[in-house]
Order: structure tokens, then sequence, then C-alpha cells
């Protein structure tokens, strides 16, 4: 349990390294940044939601079933948070309730998506088949998921629970900005309903937005991120504050290299190895960005 401990004061202590960068203004200033709470409060919340989880103290199977839907409450609570440390919904700008209502719509439809899809599978999901059994791996997997809400949302958090120093009203760049979200918004839930409705599930799916790209709900997840931060930034007043932009970048090396793409390919390339049609679908559609985006084994 001591190795638990320790891999969750490690993500939080990750975590702060952020918080205090994106914040260092507060800190100069002799104030403790609000980011340095939300950054405890994301792996805090994982934290708690782990102990049932585990199993070890209430005796219950060792479970993922709310992994993913823990993630999408963390970004609900956090984002109330920011809200209340700021002051409440009464003093927040027209840019910061914007930002606001993208992360509440995003994660709500989300989460219930996720959750409503590991029901489905009987409260199992392969990404922790080999991972479960090991406590402290599992820990990690909980703990990471703490820093990834942290500074998926590193955007929003840093501009809504602060005075927003920006243009008085949203301008050009809030726009475009918020145009990058809805496209990337709308892609994500286009492509997960068409593989959600897809029949044939001894087959890959082909059609739709999977006919442009491999992987179209995470082009799209990547999107929306870059969106929210491009609108972020119009808020953006001092030069610490554009450490927030981390925040698609991170989006970006998860779903890339981590446990996204590498993860799905392998898994596909096993179950249709044989198959001369996935052959022609992997060499001709790019793996995420449609029509220019790089074919075959390319990572992205």
């Amino acid at each position: 349990m001591a190795t638990v401990l320790l891999n969750f004061v490690s993500c939080v202590a990750f975590s702060e390294v952020f918080a205090a960068a994106a914040g260092y203004s507060q800190l100069r200033a002799g104030e403790v940044p609000n980011l340095c709470v939300l950054a405890a409060a994301a792996v805090l919340v994982q934290a708690v939601v782990f102990i049932h989880a585990s199993g070890v103290v209430f005796g219950n199977e060792r479970t993922e079933r709310f992994f993913d839907l823990t993630g999408s409450l963390t970004f609900l609570s956090l984002t109330a948070l920011s809200a209340q440390l700021r002051g409440g919904v009464g003093l927040l700008s027209s840019r910061q309730r914007l930002l606001c209502i993208c992360v509440l719509v995003w994660a709500s439809r989300l989460g219930c998506f996720l959750f409503a899809r590991i029901n489905r599978h009987g409260g199992v999901d392969n990404r922790f088949t080999a991972i479960k059994p090991d406590l402290s791996r599992f820990s990690r997997f909980w703990g990471i998921q703490g820093i990834w809400v942290f500074l998926t949302a590193l955007p929003v958090f840093l501009v809504v629970s602060s005075p927003d120093k920006g243009p008085a009203t949203l301008v050009g760049r809030d726009f475009a900005g918020m145009g990058v979200w809805l496209v990337g918004f709308l892609v994500e839930v286009v492509a997960d309903r068409q593989k959600a409705c897809w029949v044939d599930k001894s087959r890959f799916i082909n059609t739709g937005l999977w006919a442009l790209s491999r992987h179209p709900n995470y082009f799209g997840e990547i999107c929306l991120w870059i969106g929210v931060s491009i609108c972020a930034s119009s808020s953006f007043v001092h030069p610490c504050h554009w450490v927030a932009l981390v925040s698609p970048a991170i989006v970006a090396l998860l779903l890339i290299k981590v446990s996204g793409i590498p993860l799905l390919e392998k898994m596909a390339d096993k179950k249709f190895h044989e198959d001369p049609q996935y052959k022609e679908y992997k060499a001709r559609v790019p793996v995420l960005v449609p029509w220019v985006g790089r074919a075959g084994n390319a990572p992205f």
C-alpha cells in the first residue's frame, strides 16, 4: 500500500509543477495559485474512487468499470471548482463561461458514452487485463488519469479560476477557437456513433468518417482541445500562461503514442491480419488526419 500512496503523491507533485509554472505570476505576488488547488484535487478524486476500484477496503472484486466515468466526472467537478475559486458563476466573463460550457458538454457526452460502452462489455476494459492484478500498476493508471485531466483542461482552469484580463468581449480568436472546437466535437460524436452502430462486429469499420481516417474520433478529440486552447489564449497576458498550451500536446501524445492509436492498431492487426480488404484499407486510409495524413504503419 505504501507504493500505491507514493504513486498518487508522485502524480500530485508532477501536476503541481505545471500548476506552479502556469500560475507563476500569482506566486511572484505571494499568492498560492488556484491551479495548485485544482492539480491536487484532480488526483485526489482518482485516489478516492480507487479505494473502491482496488477492492482492498470493501472486499469487492477489483474493477475498472468506473475508470473512464471518473475521468469525466473529474473534468466536470474541477470546472465547477474553478468557477467557485473565481467567486462563482456570476463573476465569470463571456469567455470564461464559454470555455466552461465546452468542457461540460464534452465531458458529459463522452462520460455517458464510455460508461454505457463498458457496461455493455460487462464492466471489462481490455486495457486493464494485464495491469489489474498488480495493485501498484493499477493505481498508477488512476493517478496518471488525474494528471491527464488537469493538463488537458489546464487552459480552461487557468482562465476560469482567476480574473479574466483578456479583451472584455469575445474577439476573432475566440470565435476561431470555438469553430475548431465545434468541428472537433462533431467529428468525435459522429465517429463514436458510427462505430457504435456498426452491425458486423466481426469486420473492421470502413464507412462514413472511418473511410477517411482509421481513428476519426481521436482526430476530433485533438482538434477540440486545440480549439479550446486557441480561445483560452485570448486571456493569456503573462508569458507563464502559455505553459497551458501543453494541453493539446499532451492529448495528441497520449492518443498517438501511448494508449490510443498504438493499442487499437495492434488489436486490429492481430484480428484482421489475414483479411486482404483490411490490408488494402490500412495501406490507403490515413491513420489520423483525413485526406492528407499518412497511411500504412505510420504513427499518425
